[in-house]
């Protein structure tokens, strides 16, 4: 087996550690629990059985820390709430949703039809206001709502195929002339 050259400090194995608690990614997690782990002089052999990644990719994972530090860890792609609202600003959107109605938040142009209540058409006009975000996936402003703690209403169904009110009405007076308590029966004697 040959000699690692890679050693993280300290310092470096504190930076990661606190990265660790503070992200939401499971990839980026994983990747720093990687590299944390090789850099501490961990048997491979247990960084791949915690990590579930083979050792190609734990030793990229190693290159892009050396390359960038633990920015180097983060998934390449764009999107989530992660990338575009940051835990500072998630945690004041959590704090404003809390205090404000959406009438105190927005001016009636902004507010639209929404009423006393969060939506996610009203979110979304209080983040591009208050942070200037705008996602493309409802499900992400739905994600800031659970993540600020409220609850998230499904609007309820309405069947399409019900028959008019006319249609139930006639079936209802049909019902009525069939049923034995109000048809008159003769007796025979």
């Amino acid at each position: 087996m040959k000699h690692r050259q890679f050693k993280l400090t300290d310092d470096e194995i504190r930076t990661i550690e606190a990265t660790e608690r503070e992200t939401r990614e499971a990839i980026t997690l994983r990747r720093l629990q990687g590299v944390r782990m090789y850099g501490s002089g961990l048997d491979m052999a247990l960084i791949q059985q915690v990590t579930g990644a083979a050792r190609r990719t734990v030793d990229d994972w190693v290159q892009a820390y050396r390359a960038k530090g633990v920015a180097g860890l983060c998934p390449g792609w764009r999107g989530g709430n992660n990338r575009k609202l940051t835990i500072e600003a998630r945690r004041d959107l959590t704090t404003k949703l809390s205090q404000m109605t959406v009438t105190q938040a927005l001016n009636e142009e902004e507010r639209g039809n929404d009423s006393q209540f969060w939506t996610i058409e009203a979110l979304e006009r209080a983040v591009e206001k208050w942070y200037g975000v705008r996602y493309q996936s409802r499900e992400s402003y739905r994600r800031l709502l659970v993540e600020a703690g409220l609850s998230v209403q499904q609007p309820e169904g309405i069947y399409r195929s019900r028959p008019s009110e006319a249609v139930i009405a006639e079936f209802e007076a049909d019902a009525e002339k069939k049923s034995p308590t109000s048809s008159k029966t003769t007796q025979r004697g």
